[in-house]
């Protein structure tokens, strides 16, 4: 008892106290654990969500899943807002899911010719069911060509809210913004023309940021792979031609993976006339596309 202190001596009496009533519960001293998959459950709920608050979260979780937390304990593992309590802004894909049925997409292309001079290829495609609206070849594209193009794909009021875009020179860019008769400003002529004319408000995509336009992009891309890489375009017509027959296909008899149907049926995978039945063969037929470089399959009749 003199090389050791009273003090310690207390302090392990009350340790081996805690430990003893430890074992006789049975139990891990504090609040249970929470579970990872709870963890994961409120984290996803919360950003899938980022308007809502730890009562609402508590209260969805227990109401329509059966995961009963406090409050206090959604709010240690939520997604927590960004700056000074202020909800988190709308995030991009967020916004183009919400938008998609009422949201085109435009962008342009190259491509060459058997003498190597350029030709320039137009596309807008509406974003939800991803159809090709519309689409235009041309040696030299202007402002006014291009202004052309969207009246062309926009008869008889059937267009749409939004249109997304690049900051293509073509468009007109003024540098700055700039405002319009109706007071709202703009960053290139094409969004003052669509604003003010056809009430369509133009959305250009941030510098440098190709993802922010990805269907179109994704679109162009198939585009290339899928049909003008296959041949040696003889003329401008000839390029034309080409290009429209593959977007025929494509809004007609392509399934996209990205709605998981075929863009003039929209999203979700379209009913066919006669579902196949039993196990014997399925008697089909494969319409040739472009001379044979893809194939429409359909039920024989």
């Amino acid at each position: 008892m003199v090389v050791i202190q009273p003090a310690t001596v207390l302090k392990w009496h009350r340790a081996g106290y805690r430990r003893h009533w430890r074992r006789r519960s049975g139990g891990f001293s504090g609040r249970p654990r929470v579970s990872r998959s709870h963890i994961s459950l409120i984290r996803r709920i919360s950003s899938d969500n980022p308007e809502w608050g730890e009562d609402r979260i508590a209260l969805e979780l227990k109401a329509k899943l059966g995961v009963e937390h406090p409050p206090s304990t959604v709010r240690r593992y939520m997604i927590t807002w960004k700056g000074n309590g202020a909800p988190a802004s709308t995030t991009w894909p967020t916004f183009l899911a919400g938008h998609a049925a009422e949201l085109w997409n435009m962008d342009l292309t190259t491509q060459p010719l058997w003498n190597y001079s350029m030709r320039y290829v137009l596309v807008l495609m509406e974003l939800r069911g991803r159809r090709v609206v519309h689409v235009a070849v041309t040696v030299s594209p202007t402002l006014a060509w291009v202004k052309q193009q969207v009246r062309e794909a926009t008869p008889f009021g059937s267009a749409p809210r939004f249109l997304v875009h690049d900051n293509d020179g073509i468009f007109g860019q003024f540098g700055k913004r700039r405002p319009g008769e109706s007071g709202r400003s703009y960053r290139s002529a094409l969004d003052m023309w669509l604003g003010e004319v056809l009430h369509i408000k133009g959305i250009p995509i941030p510098y440098g940021a190709p993802n922010a336009a990805a269907h179109i992009e994704r679109f162009m891309g198939s585009l290339k792979r899928e049909c003008l890489n296959h041949f040696i375009f003889l003329s401008e017509d000839h390029l034309r031609r080409t290009a429209s027959t593959y977007i025929t296909y494509y809004n007609g008899g392509r399934p996209h993976q990205g709605i998981e149907g075929i863009p003039e049926c929209g999203p979700g995978l379209p009913r066919v006339s006669r579902p196949a039945t039993g196990d014997g063969p399925i008697k089909f037929v494969a319409y040739p596309v472009l001379g044979g470089l893809h194939h429409d399959y359909r039920l024989a009749a």
